[in-house]
């Protein structure tokens, strides 16, 4: 009996070993660099309406900053994703380097409305985003999803939102593919990209608090950094599965 017991023991020890060495690893969270600042927007309110919202789901760390350097190749590798939502100013060589090689390399871009009208100095930007910002109205109206059987528009409904209408040029080497316009001209309001191994997801929504207030907005981003991040479903359907070896 006492045999049994120790016998019993041992199994039950060795067996605990056995799931601790082969358990699943921990969860990392999705590292977001939020590049912000610029002119004309609220740089200092909306970025934590949507970074809070997101860290609530324990899936994500935000990095909010001003400090375009925190993308010079050495500072920006630590990061799974770059969210933009910034206006003006140039991109240095090394900032320039920085962001392709990372997002090329099987990283993330996501850039929110003003990102398209940031480092106006830099082609390789411009042909990152896919476009650049040209002109803009103001007003309410219809958003319409033109690809639904995408994993970031399925099961979306079309959606009205007060913002403005911005417009783009669009780069000649920038293959994009847009998910989403407005209805009422039109106009691409969001589009994605591959980037070499990496995803771009880019929207001209988001101007001001009652565009980031919008649920279905809130929601367009939330799959976005996922998507660009490569986790999830999206893993699954990546075209290239160097963004999901990680």
């Amino acid at each position: 009996m006492k045999k049994a017991f120790i016998l019993t023991l041992t199994l039950m020890a060795a067996a605990s070993l056995l799931t601790a060495c082969y358990a699943a690893p921990a969860k990392k969270p999705i590292k977001v660099l939020f590049e912000i600042e610029g002119c004309c927007h609220d740089f200092k309110n909306l970025p934590p309406m949507l970074a809070d919202k997101l860290k609530a789901t324990g899936d994500f760390e935000f990095t909010i900053t001003a400090d375009r350097d925190e993308l010079v190749p050495a500072r920006i590798a630590k990061y799974d994703v770059a969210l933009f939502y910034t206006q003006g100013s140039d991109m240095t060589p090394e900032q320039e380097k920085g962001l392709t090689e990372f997002v090329k390399g099987g990283k993330g871009y996501v850039g929110i409305h003003c990102a398209s009208d940031t480092f106006k100095n830099s082609d390789a930007y411009w042909n990152l985003v896919g476009g650049r910002f040209k002109s803009h109205g103001h007003g309410t109206f219809p958003v319409h999803f033109t690809v639904r059987r995408h994993e970031l528009t399925q099961g979306l409904a079309d959606f009205d939102i007060t913002d403005e209408t911005y417009v783009h040029d669009f780069h000649k080497d920038a293959k994009i593919v847009v998910l989403a316009r407005r209805a009422t001209d039109s106009e691409p309001a969001v589009w994605i990209r591959q980037y070499g191994a990496g995803r771009v997801f880019f929207t001209g929504l988001g101007h001001g608090k009652e565009a980031w207030n919008n649920e279905s907005f809130q929601t367009l981003m939330t799959r976005a950094l996922y998507w660009a991040a490569c986790r999830g479903a999206s893993c699954n359907s990546a075209k290239s599965g160097a963004c999901c070896a990680k």
